[in-house]
């Protein structure tokens, strides 16, 4: 059954704010500002960052997650309603931009410090598709796509200090967590569809209909909200201390770029 909640045609004169959040939290290198970043029009929504330069003297500054000045200001669309088991597919063109930039569409939890007892998850995310994060110019790199798992499992401490971070990256993890593909085109020349069937027992990705991973249900079964966001990567921004933080240096001249989405679909399994 279909889940029009989470669910969009992008059919208006603007994006439905009833069942997106206009003002999501910022969490990266940059802000969202939907009220410049995300437009629809012909049935297309689309997605802008670009970079924000404040008059020196400004009280107005843009400032990230940890209230550091950024420059750059993006879009993204948020549900308001969450879920968990389903089928979700997005028809997405990518940016023209390499590298730096990263059309995404995700889904991903709140963080629940309460829990305390070791093992435990306080937080899922599925990465359903990241275009084209790679940060460097390697030939072929801008076809590279990632479908990947991240959690955080307590690692029995309260608090901030008891959240054990799971990543694709960390090599303890990579294989029960990390899906790389190699397209056979560039993402960001045309719409290509980008699903991912979210079960009880595993996991499996798809690009144009066809597999490109799988991976065992171990700690995706909290309720997430539906994503789709444009992010920055390297060069204009550099992954420390757990976070993204914004390469301020960069004059980002390849700045402003867009995502494009023609829909967003999301179909619950009938129990």
């Amino acid at each position: 059954m279909i889940k029009w909640n989470r669910s969009d045609d992008f059919k208006g004169e603007e994006v439905d704010w009833r069942k997106w959040n206009k003002r999501p939290e910022n969490f990266g290198a940059w802000t969202w500002d939907n009220d410049s970043n995300a437009t629809v029009a012909n049935g297309v929504l689309t997605l802008t960052v670009r970079r924000v330069d404040s008059k020196e003297g400004a009280t107005d500054v843009l400032r990230d997650q940890s209230g550091n000045p950024t420059p750059f200001t993006s879009g993204m669309l948020k549900s308001y309603a969450v879920g968990t088991y389903g089928y979700y597919e997005a028809r997405i063109k990518g940016s023209s931009v390499f590298p730096g930039v990263c059309p995404s569409f995700w889904l991903y939890s709140k963080i629940d410090d309460s829990i305390v007892s070791a093992g435990e998850v306080r937080y899922s995310e599925i990465d359903i598709v990241e275009l084209s994060q790679r940060g460097d110019r390697v030939e072929g790199n801008r076809r590279i796509m990632d479908h990947n798992l991240h959690a955080i499992v307590s690692n029995g401490k309260p608090g901030i200090a008891g959240r054990g971070w799971q990543r694709p990256n960390d090599e303890r993890f990579q294989d029960t967590q990390a899906n790389e593909y190699k397209a056979p085109f560039d993402p960001g020349e045309d719409f290509h569809t980008y699903g991912c069937r979210v079960g009880r027992d595993e996991i499996v990705w798809y690009v144009d209909g066809i597999e490109v991973g799988r991976k065992k249900n171990v700690h995706w079964d909290r309720e997430m909200n539906v994503a789709i966001s444009l992010g920055l990567r390297a060069p204009f921004a550099v992954f420390a201390d757990n976070r993204l933080r914004a390469n301020v240096a960069h004059p980002a001249t390849e700045l402003p770029t867009t995502m494009e989405v023609d829909y967003v679909r999301v179909w619950e399994f009938e129990e």
